[in-house]
């Protein structure tokens, strides 16, 4: 038996949650109510950890968001 983000299950939410962050960061970078320089700024940190999870997802690694730890 793997790690666990290795498998399918962990594997499958991670790149839909990744998803969802890649949809809501395009959302926020083309309607966010923000200066410019602000909206692009948040939209691209989002855009970046849905990508992230997604090709964590698929590459079976680790993500940038589940190195954090346990938050409280």
């Amino acid at each position: 038996m793997g790690r666990y983000h290795e498998r399918s299950g962990y594997r499958i939410v991670t790149a839909v949650f990744g998803l969802g962050l890649l949809i809501l960061g395009g959302y926020v970078c083309v309607f966010g109510e923000l200066d410019a320089v602000l909206r692009y700024l948040v939209g691209s940190v989002i855009l970046l950890l849905g990508g992230d999870l997604v090709l964590s997802a698929l590459r079976r690694k680790e993500s940038l968001l589940s190195k954090l730890g346990p938050l409280p």
